[in-house]
Formats: C-alpha cells, sequence, structure tokens
C-alpha cells in the first residue's frame, strides 16, 4: 500500500474515531460541543493534526486547546485500543475558524442580497 493511502487511511480512522469520542466520551465540560473538522496525518505517520471547533460561546479557544491536551493521553490510549495501530501518532490539536469564517461570508452575502432586493422590486 503506497505512503500518500496510508496517510489517507489512518487520517480518516482517527477523523471518525476522534469525533466519537469528542462528541460525548470526555468528562470535561469545555470539550462538550467541539466537532472535529479535518485530520492531516504525516508522511511518517507520527504525528496528526486535529483541527476543531466549537460552537460553545460561552467557552473560549484557548480553553478548548487546553482541555483537549489535557486529555491527549487518555485519547491516545483509547485510539490505540480501538484502531489497534501499532503507533498512535502523536495528536496535535488546532482550532479551526472556518466555520466562523463561512459564517461570516454567508452574512455578508445575505446583507449584499438584501439591499438589492428592494431595489429589483422597486423597478418591477
Amino acid at each position: 500500500m503506497s505512503s500518500e493511502i496510508r496517510q489517507q487511511r489512518v487520517a480518516g480512522l482517527l477523523f471518525e474515531e476522534l469525533s466519537i469520542m469528542l462528541a460525548g466520551e470526555l468528562a470535561d465540560p469545555r470539550i462538550s460541543l467541539v466537532t472535529v473538522t479535518d485530520v492531516r496525518v504525516s508522511k511518517d505517520l507520527r504525528n496528526a493534526r486535529i483541527f476543531v471547533s466549537h460552537q460553545d460561546e460561552e467557552v473560549e479557544r484557548r480553553d478548548v486547546l487546553r482541555a483537549l491536551r489535557s486529555a491527549t493521553p487518555f485519547v491516545r490510549g483509547q485510539l490505540a485500543e480501538r484502531l489497534g495501530l501499532r503507533v498512535v501518532p502523536e495528536l496535535i490539536f488546532s482550532y479551526d475558524d472556518t466555520p466562523a469564517k463561512v459564517a461570516r461570508v454567508d452574512d455578508i452575502l445575505r446583507q449584499i442580497a438584501a439591499e438589492r432586493n428592494p431595489k429589483d422590486d422597486a423597478a418591477g
């Protein structure tokens, strides 16, 4: 199996298991609304960058990442059991602000559309 295919396969497995774990298997309330958005595994399969976002506006991004980093040893142990990998990659959590950016662009496009619609109605 080629290295790139293995990378993608491991990333997919990590994505699935981490999504399940973060959705409800960790007791830390700061992690309660965390969503895994992407997983990228290094070519040597030793590191995995996990991109996450969260919907809880009361918890700061910094606190979410801190909670995830403190849960990393437990999470890696669970991944080793569930996935049966010889070596579980080091997990590096990063905050993904893409959903917030998408929402902002969507709001701007709606505002533009709302500004244009009255002009179209007046002309018709």
